[in-house]
């Protein structure tokens, strides 16, 4: 019998609307529309007229033959999803345990081919490859013989994510769905793990020794212990030694760096504490235990920072992961006073408050790090670096610049008023822990050299505007063109009424506007040197200037080649998240989901008659792409009421006013003319803006002063 029949079958599967939206990565009325618009959209296999219930292969086959998502894309994340969804049903004690230790066991036996056989064959191979059962023999060993789809469900992971080790990580990113605690409640988001290996001078290490020791004593999961190995990489692979008192975190530990790679005997995990005295290691990572605010000891917080520094021989670092509280915050005065004991004992490195959110099973927990190192006879004796970046998102860029900030400023042979930091400031630790309060981080200051560029390069400026405003004024009533309100006129009291309308979605299938999808662009595609332009919904709403999101040209053709680009004239517009709407005058852009394009279709040609029989002119102009862009919410439709969770109108029902040629021809004349005068007060208002930004900056950093009357 084939391995596969040998399986038992994996309970049947059902997924929601709402589940669907999570697996194509779109929100839940985008579902209802596919449904509504699309006739071979899968049809429900269960649940009811209210929730429908969908079978999830089908949908992924529908989302990758209509391009909405690529396989290579899909499938990881459905298996990811089934393995999550099954949780509840599997028979277990716990699935996380049995799909890493088969991973494991994958990894172990046969990285490149399938698990294949039943669960009796599964075992024995389980207990040839772990016989110490330090990794995964006895989590195989419980997984019960009607379970056996869960191999199948982990080759078919492995496989979509192309290795072991990244379906482990998959499954880790989805630690938050499985209902043990344990494994999320200490997790970082993975920005913050690559930063703590970033500035934990582990690459540097590795550079000067081949013998490099990781060292985490409060491990939990291994966030920061997988995150150091995989800025090494294969080429430097380090000793690893933890600890972490839950067995069975101890033993996901072990699974999880096997596949990464690192060999059992190159790494020490203790269930429970490190032993004393535990080896010196070249760079510790690790994270304070979280405690809640009433069971909150500063004290132990500080003495956790001071036992790890102590470990550390001179020119090794450890990063330590803590509550913002006790390493940046206002302490009382006792705690405050072992804070400075600290820092004064030159141990501390840099000080880095990071912005909430870094660990998400507690959102409103605030974070910092301390890098801790012994500065002992160093020429940094006395200083500390600060940075605060609480009020950013920690993308790749701010982690980019705080690690560049940290590592150079530690390399030998930096001179710092020969450098410029991005984030952090140096601090003189002597006047930082005078009374004892918040460690804030001063002005950054500026090199003289900085301080003579940036001063030359606004004084420029500032003359420049100055000109330029005076030019402005001097021609201001040749400049700023009659606005031709003499074209509007009150309607008589016996007047006609209110002109026809109608909407959108009904000119389209007559017609009278062609109407288009926005593409649905992935993040990892937008290059600023790219060479489309993409207008979304920040571009249309104004919240972020066109042209700074692009698309390379080539790779536009091969991923998207059913979407098409922009024409000139072609009117942009999006009800989401507020109602917006632009002309897009270059053309050659991306509209991005879920902005749409409304086209004006060319004027039907001139029909040739019989010949003595007068040809039938052209249809008139119904709409121009400025008269179009103004008639689109000129009654106030799509507004979001207060309190509203979306807006009242989709594009399909926005209704214009269905003006006649006469008209058309003089609402462009006006809205034209309007144009025209705006093209030069927006000119002014932006040079004023910038002359105001100038000024204030360089009073603010020194750059510039201001000369007043009595001086």
């Amino acid at each position: 019998m084939p391995a596969e029949a040998e399986r038992a079958q994996a309970p049947a599967l059902l997924m929601s609307m709402p589940e669907i939206a999570e697996l194509a990565r779109v929100r839940r009325p985008v579902v209802s529309n596919w449904r509504r618009r699309h006739g071979d959209f899968p049809e429900p296999a269960g649940g009811t007229a209210a929730r429908p219930l969908f079978d999830p292969r089908r949908v992924a086959e529908w989302l990758i033959a209509t391009g909405r998502h690529p396989h290579d894309e899909i499938a990881p994340e459905l298996a990811k999803y089934t393995l999550a969804a099954l949780a509840d049903q599997y028979p277990g004690p716990d699935l996380i345990a049995a799909t890493t230790a088969l991973i494991c066991l994958r990894y172990l036996v046969n990285p490149g081919d399938e698990l294949g056989g039943a669960m009796p064959a599964l075992r024995g191979l389980a207990a040839a490859a772990d016989p110490d059962d330090v990794l995964l023999r006895s989590e195989i060993r419980q997984i019960p013989d009607d379970a056996g789809w869960v191999a199948g469900l982990v080759d078919e992971l492995t496989e979509a994510t192309w290795g072991c080790d990244h379906a482990a990580e998959r499954i880790m990113a989805s630690r938050h769905r499985y209902t043990a605690s344990s494994l999320y409640e200490g997790a970082v988001t993975p920005g913050l793990a690559r930063l703590i290996a970033g500035i934990s001078g582990a690459r540097e290490q590795a550079r000067r020794t081949d013998s490099l020791v990781v060292t985490d004593p409060v491990a939990g999961a291994g966030d920061l212990l997988v995150a150091v190995t995989g800025l090494l990489g294969r080429d430097h692979e380090p000793r690893l030694v933890a600890a972490e008192p839950d067995q069975a975190l101890a033993r996901l530990l072990r699974r999880r760096l096997v596949v990464h790679g690192i060999p059992l005997q190159d790494m020490d995990i203790h269930e429970g504490t490190l032993p004393r005295p535990a080896p010196d290691p070249d760079v510790l990572v690790t994270q304070i235990p979280y405690r809640p605010a009433e069971q909150a000891d500063p004290l132990a917080v500080l003495d956790f920072l001071d036992e790890a520094a102590l470990s550390l021989a001179a020119g090794r670092f450890a990063v330590v992961l803590g509550p913002a509280s006790v390493l940046v915050g206002d302490l009382p005065s006792g705690a405050a006073a072992r804070r400075a004991e600290l820092l004064k004992a030159d141990m501390v490195e840099a000080v880095i408050r990071l912005p909430g959110g870094c660990v998400p099973y507690r959102p409103g927990y605030e974070t910092a790090l301390w890098v801790l190192t012994q500065a002992r006879g160093s020429q940094w004796r006395g200083r500390v670096l600060l940075a605060d970046v609480s009020g950013r998102p920690l993308t790749a860029d701010v982690a980019r610049d705080l690690t560049d900030d940290v590592v150079t400023w530690r390399r030998d042979g930096y001179e710092p008023r020969g450098h410029h930091r991005v984030l952090a400031v140096q601090a003189d630790v002597g006047a930082l822990v005078t009374g004892l309060g918040p460690l804030i981080a001063p002005r950054r200051p500026v090199s003289p050299r900085i301080r003579k560029d940036t001063s030359d390069t606004r004084i420029v400026q500032v003359t420049r505007h100055g000109a330029d405003l005076d030019r402005i004024g001097a021609t201001a009533s040749a400049d700023r063109r009659h606005v031709r309100t003499e074209l509007l006129a009150a309607v008589p009291a016996t007047g006609d009424r209110m002109p026809a309308t109608e909407a959108v979605g009904t000119l389209v299938r007559q017609h009278r506007l062609i109407m288009r999808k926005g593409t649905r662009i992935r993040p990892g595609d937008i290059d600023p040197s790219g060479h489309h332009v993409v207008l979304g919904a920040d571009e249309v709403l104004g919240l972020r200037r066109p042209g700074e999101r692009k698309v390379d040209r080539e790779l536009f053709a091969s991923r998207y080649p059913n979407a098409r680009l922009t024409e000139p004239g072609d009117v942009l517009v999006t009800t989401s998240p507020r109602p917006g709407a632009i002309i897009d005058t270059r053309g050659y852009a991306i509209a991005e989901s879920p902005v749409r394009i409304l086209r004006i279709p060319p004027p039907k040609p001139v029909v040739q008659t019989r010949p003595g029989q007068p040809d039938t002119p052209a249809e008139p102009a119904q709409f121009t792409p400025r008269v179009l862009h103004a008639l689109l919410f000129g009654d106030g439709a799509g507004t979001r009421p207060p309190g509203a969770v979306r807006p009242a109108d989709s594009v399909d029902d926005l209704r214009v006013a269905l003006l006649s040629p006469g008209q058309v021809a003089a609402l462009e004349e006006l809205l034209e003319s309007i144009d025209a005068r705006r093209v030069v007060a927006q000119r002014e208002i932006d040079m004023l803006d910038e002359l105001r930004h100038v000024a204030t900056s360089g009073l603010t950093d020194g750059t510039l002063t201001v000369v007043s009357d009595d001086e």
